[in-house]
């Protein structure tokens, strides 16, 4: 896939959602965010790991970045708690002072989190599109289906 854009390249394309789940949730904890703000950060971080296990990473796993894949299916285990956790709050209407903690832990996280994939991964995830013309429309096309869990929550 030769891109003429940026944004159609793989690693630009999760690297915005990064961007977007990032400034909900930190936006939250800043006082410039709502918590129906953060409530769609952290329906975009689910849909985000979702498409990240189900079509980003098994082609990765296959092209020898087995054990990166298995440290991020890892990392998303650690955060789908926080991210129920606070899913849950928000559904409940609970104060900003009860988000306040998972907020700030799931941002530790993501900080630790997002720079490896988007040195390691997301540009093995371009050279990958380059040989698999199809593979950014199934990134783009992925849904987070009813009731799925990442592998590792």
């Amino acid at each position: 896939m030769n891109s003429s854009s940026k944004a159609d390249r793989p690693g630009a394309y999760l690297e915005d959602q990064h961007h977007a789940i990032d400034a909900g949730v930190q936006g939250f904890l800043a006082g410039t965010a709502t918590r129906d703000a953060l409530a769609a950060a952290l329906a975009l971080l689910r849909a985000h790991i979702h498409v990240e296990e189900a079509v980003l990473f098994p082609p990765l796993a296959r092209a020898g970045l087995a054990m990166p894949v298995f440290v991020m299916k890892r990392e998303h285990g650690q955060m789908w708690r926080l991210i129920e956790r606070l899913a849950a709050a928000c559904e409940a209407a609970d104060t900003g002072d009860d988000l306040r903690e998972p907020c700030e832990q799931l941002v530790m996280l993501l900080n630790m989190h997002n720079p490896k994939e988007e040195t390691i991964l997301y540009p093995a995830a371009d050279r990958h599109a380059d040989a698999d013309p199809a593979f950014m429309g199934a990134l783009a096309a992925a849904s987070l289906p009813a009731g799925w869990r990442c592998e590792l929550a």
